[in-house]
């Protein structure tokens, strides 16, 4: 995703962070709609969370702030 934004995203770092907090969030849905008990979900969503917090910074000091 970070390829493809840096290819054709007029500001290719931004966009991707706005992505990635977007689908960080949408990641939490199905830990809450599929019926896990609540420390389960918490777990899965703080993964998801922790996951994120650390790629996105990474990839995102890769990408230009505009082009």
């Amino acid at each position: 995703m970070a390829a493809v934004m840096a290819r054709t995203a007029r500001r290719p770092r931004p966009t991707f962070v706005r992505t990635t907090v977007v689908l960080t969030v949408l990641s939490c849905v199905p830990d809450v709609t599929f019926g896990f008990d609540v420390a389960s979900a918490l777990t899965l969503m703080a993964l998801h969370v922790v996951a994120a917090v650390i790629v996105v910074p990474v990839l995102a000091n890769r990408l230009a702030d505009a082009r």
